[in-house]
């Protein structure tokens, strides 16, 4: 028998699932990376990066067109209960009538809104600006994100970056008026983002809702109607996975421009403000242009300088008229240099659309060339020869293709992997440009500061464009002459302006707003003769200028020929019945000829536009004081004291009614409390001295007529009264000496 061993016997093994690698620190360093890399990340990037760059520009005040749909825009100046007929108007209704309108509410309606909750504040405006650019570099990363489905998120945050740095979009965001570009480009590209999540949902809320905001980017600027070809693009050949829903697409975004058209036109026709108008030679040159061949050959240089301004955007400039762009003819060597680049863009584009009809890069030149197309001239001409805001869109077709070329000749491979953003390659690329592009953009929003610099700073630029000159010249003459109080000065700034404006007329003699403000500086400087001719110069070249009207009219009035005076005013008042001050201007004619009753009509009229001119409402109830209506005056003048309580002028002038209706108590009060407000108000001592030799307290008015004597010694008007005082008081000796002092003032006065 076998023996038995003490040996236990060993356990089976529990079998176990293979355990999973320990994560190695490498692994997990780029979870945390591709975490901080997500989408909702770079938004947030983008946001604060944009922030930083453009923060400076909260300190510029209005610059340019902010004059008109803002800073005097009647309509936005209502606030929110102006929302309405924002809606409903042409677009510079609230502050100019024009022939050839647009019909562009939206922005304006945000602009009242900002108007209601924190008045005329640039900072407001500038701020808004920043959050709706904010708003569109997000969008546009979004879009290109989901165009790539979202395997080249790297490659859409590269193209955003460049967007969003790109210097050529400072006069869209430091330009609070260009908020319309900006919300167009905002809710254009909101509906490609809300498009393409129907594209793969279905969901008809989603249609509805993207046709909705296309509509919206179309009541903010016509711009968007380009996107009617870049729609079925995107929607039948890129993102196409549903031919059905790409049909509903590009049907629903018809139907919203038709609607858009059809409101347009009824509200325009409405108010005959969709007349055709010509383009001034001043805004666009092309208009004058000598030939056909000069023409087209120009039209290729223009475009040429866009595409040049996408790579180097270098000078910038706010304004583009005759001749900061000289005519070309085929033998310039930028029209071939244009006409090459655009030929070659096109040939490349197609070739490798015919090969590929998803190819990025096909799509990016499109999104170029298709959003420029409105704005190159060809075959219609433009109210602007270039304005670097026309670019806005195309600048993003650009920036796709400047990322697309990263992708290929940087990094050699496929932008599929996130990580990419921080390797040594991209990071080599993107943080030059994106420093010099920054320090760019950061450079020129100081130069949007106020009109004075940037004029000044463009047109050291651009030294051969006439604009640009008077430009400089009424930034002078509106903006810091008035400001300024020292005569002297005063004399420098209109001389310096007059050398702007006659340089201006050297490059473009027929340019009649350079008439316009030289008419205006030697007519504040009363030398009307030279103020007559520029004028008259001004109205030969452009006959329906309701301005050249009033300032001729002005001249008139100051020179004594009040009838032509009227004339004039009524011709301004005619061309555009909302220019205010061609009332104000008649009813001053009136005064003067003394026909009060149409004075005062004229009055109110410019009391309508402006109910806190005071001005207006002082005269016109000194009008009111002329025509012996004296409880109308006293009217008048109780709202002028509510508004200003110690002025000398308006206490005076209550004194002066109430000694006219023989209130002799209550005027000696009034004329007290003006003397009490400004001891030195010459004319008080005078009615006073009245008053009381009214009331028989002679020697009070001698004793307020001596004063007024010693304040004017060659005002002796009130002498006879010191001398009949003395008289009534029977201190015979003291009247008979100014009996003789009044004699030789007055030789005709006679004691009685």
């Amino acid at each position: 028998m076998a023996k038995q061993t003490n040996k236990k016997p060993i356990p089976q093994a529990t079998p176990v699932k293979p355990a999973k690698p320990a994560a190695t620190a490498k692994t997990a360093v780029k979870e945390q990376a591709n975490q901080y890399f997500s989408v909702k990340y770079l938004c947030i990037a983008l946001a604060a990066i944009l922030f930083v760059i453009y923060f400076n520009t909260l300190w510029n005040g209005y610059v340019l067109d902010d004059v008109m749909v803002l800073k005097e825009n009647t309509m936005v100046m209502q606030g929110v209960k102006a929302i309405g007929e924002l809606f409903s108007t042409p677009h510079m209704r609230g502050y100019m009538v024009i022939p050839n309108d647009m019909w562009r509410p939206l922005s304006l309606v945000m602009f009242a809104i900002e108007y209601q909750l924190f008045g005329p504040v640039p900072m407001v405006g500038h701020f808004f600006n920043i959050v709706t650019f904010i708003g569109c570099v997000i969008m546009f990363f979004l879009f290109l994100d989901k165009f790539f489905d979202r395997k080249k998120t790297a490659l859409a945050f590269i193209a955003a970056l460049i967007f969003a740095v790109h210097p050529i979009h400072t006069e869209v965001v430091a330009n609070i008026k260009s908020r319309d570009e900006l919300m167009c480009f905002f809710f254009a590209f909101l509906s490609l983002n809300v498009f393409m999540n129907y594209m793969k949902s279905g969901k008809m809320a989603q249609l509805i809702l993207g046709i909705g905001v296309f509509f919206l980017s179309l009541i903010s600027k016509e711009t968007v109607i380009t996107f009617m070809a870049i729609i079925p693009l995107l929607f039948f050949f890129y993102y196409n996975e549903n031919k059905q829903r790409a049909l509903f697409i590009t049907i629903g975004s018809a139907a919203a421009l038709l609607v858009f058209v059809a409101i347009r036109a009824s509200i325009l026709s409405t108010y005959n403000a969709n007349q055709p108008a010509p383009v001034e030679f001043i805004d666009n040159a092309l208009s004058g242009a000598p030939n056909e061949i000069t023409k087209i050959a120009t039209e290729f240089v223009i475009v040429g300088k866009y595409l040049k301004l996408m790579f180097i955007p270098y000078p910038l400039l706010c304004n583009y008229s005759y001749n900061a762009i000289p005519f070309a003819d085929l033998s310039s060597p930028w029209f071939w240099l244009s006409l090459i680049a655009y030929g070659a863009m096109i040939y490349f584009g197609v070739t490798r659309w015919i090969k590929d009809k998803k190819d990025p890069w096909t799509f990016g030149i499109v999104l170029y060339l298709a959003t420029l197309s409105l704005f190159s001239n060809f075959p219609f001409l433009m109210g602007a020869t270039l304005a670097e805001r026309f670019a806005f869109f195309a600048s993003a077709g650009i920036c796709i293709l400047i990322a697309l070329a990263i992708e290929k000749w940087v990094i050699k491979a496929e932008a599929t992997d996130i990580m990419l953003l921080k390797s040594t390659k991209v990071l080599a690329v993107m943080v030059p440009l994106t420093l010099i592009f920054s320090v760019m953009t950061i450079a020129r929003n100081v130069d949007w500061k106020d009109d004075y610099t940037l004029f000044k700073t463009d047109v050291e630029k651009s030294p051969n464009d006439s604009r640009l000159y008077h430009f400089v010249a009424t930034a002078i003459t509106e903006n810091m002459y008035p400001k300024e109080k020292d005569t002297v000065k005063q004399k420098a700034m209109d001389e310096q302006s007059i050398a702007y404006l006659r340089r201006s007329l050297e490059i473009y003699p027929d340019y009649s707003e350079a008439h316009i403000e030289l008419g205006k500086i030697f007519d504040r400087d009363r030398k009307w003769d030279s103020a007559e001719v520029h004028d008259v110069r001004a109205l030969s070249i452009n006959p329906n200028n309701a301005t050249t009207c009033n300032n001729l009219g002005s001249v008139y009035l100051a020179t004594g020929r009040y009838q032509q005076a009227i004339e004039m005013f009524r011709r301004s008042y005619t061309i555009n019945p909302n220019f205010k001050y061609p009332y104000f201007n008649s009813a001053r004619a009136y005064n003067q000829l003394k026909k009060y009753d149409s004075a005062v009509m004229f009055y109110n009229k410019m009391l309508q536009f402006d109910p806190n001119y005071l001005d207006a409402r002082q005269e016109m109830a000194m009008a009111f004081y002329q025509a012996q209506k004296y409880d109308s005056a006293e009217y008048q003048i109780k709202i002028l004291m509510s508004m200003k309580p110690n002025d000398a002028s308006l206490t005076n002038s209550m004194g002066a009614i109430y000694l006219n209706t023989k209130k002799y108590p209550q005027s000696i009060e009034w004329f007290k409390k003006t003397i009490a407000i400004d001891p030195n108000y010459i004319s008080a001592y005078s009615n006073l001295g009245r008053a009381y030799y009214l009331t028989q307290q002679y020697e009070a008015a001698i004793q307020c007529f001596t004063k007024e004597l010693s304040l004017n010694p060659k005002n002796g008007s009130n002498v006879p009264y010191i001398a009949l005082s003395y008289q009534k008081m029977g201190n015979m000796e003291m009247a008979k000496k100014y009996e003789a002092i009044a004699k030789q003032i007055y030789s005709n006065f006679k004691l009685e």
